[in-house]
């Protein structure tokens, strides 16, 4: 499977082609093309994801132009995709995607605790008051708060946009 260059990032997010999936799993490309135009392409709505149809041009017998149709899928078109896969490589995709998903599952399931217990009682705290709507964190840090000597050393004001993070250091 390594030997193709099967995914490319192309502006906003990565990207495979027909064909080169045609590749990677010993599969007639046209004929991915084929059933990706008849069974997903004519149903833009099922997912949020965006494909595009494009053609390679190549120079045939005689110096005749030979037209190859192909589609450029987004990651989740891929794995829809694959996922209709049959045959030895497909079966090893299927259970890689399905290790990683697991992965992930364990990952979503720890619970994160921070090496300061304090940090840790402010997060209990603070999320069950979360909104579902957009909100700011706003954070500082004092030094010795108590003393004359008292020296803000952290601030931090965090825009959360539909419980989706943005980037602190962009806000900035």
């Amino acid at each position: 499977m390594n030997n193709v260059n099967l995914i490319g990032y192309l502006g906003k997010d990565f990207e495979v082609g027909t064909t080169n999936s045609g590749r990677v799993y010993a599969k007639n490309s046209l004929a991915i093309t084929k059933r990706w135009k008849n069974e997903i392409g004519t149903s833009n709505d099922l997912l949020n994801f965006e494909f595009s149809f494009k053609v390679h041009k190549i120079q045939g017998f005689k110096g005749r132009e030979r037209k190859y149709p192909y589609y450029q899928l987004t990651k989740d078109g891929f794995f829809l995709l694959a996922m209709g896969f049959t045959g030895k490589k497909a079966l090893q995709f299927k259970i890689a995607f399905i290790n990683a998903f697991n992965e992930m599952e364990k990952l979503l399931q720890k619970e994160i605790k921070s090496p300061n217990k304090y940090l840790t009682d402010l997060m209990e705290l603070i999320y069950p008051n979360l909104p579902q709507n957009d909100y700011k964190v706003s954070v500082t840090i004092t030094d010795n708060p108590y003393s004359k000597e008292a020296k803000n050393v952290f601030s931090l004001n965090y825009l959360v946009d539909n419980r989706t993070p943005k980037d602190p250091k962009k806000l900035q």
